[in-house]
């Protein structure tokens, strides 16, 4: 029996004063991934596809949100709480425009 190993690789970089980053899922062992696990994988990949599509001018963070809960919901899995994507500028990787990615009470 293989066991299959999910793991992030990330690359990031710094150019005159911006950071640029990238990250790429792999899973290791050999077989195809079939039901719980494809669908976590797949629901993560549509959400950060829904999020893309819905970041735009004039667009508002709470609709980035509601993108990738809709798009978690279509696999019946939740996104995790506690995550932030921060607007990016010159030497400040972490900056006060945020995208929640799961909205709570507490946020």
């Amino acid at each position: 029996m293989v066991k299959l190993i999910s793991y992030c690789r990330i690359c990031g970089a710094h150019f005159d004063g911006f950071a640029a980053n990238a990250a790429t899922t792999i899973i290791v062992g050999g077989t195809a991934t079939d039901g719980r696990k494809a669908d976590v994988m797949l629901a993560a990949w549509n959400a950060f596809q829904a999020a893309q599509r819905s970041i735009k001018e004039a667009a508002t963070n709470t609709e980035v949100t509601e993108a990738i809960a809709k798009a978690c919901a279509a696999f019946e899995c939740q996104p995790v709480e506690g995550v932030l994507s921060h607007k990016i500028k010159k030497h400040l990787i972490d900056g006060n425009d945020v995208i929640i990615n799961k909205e709570t009470s507490t946020q």
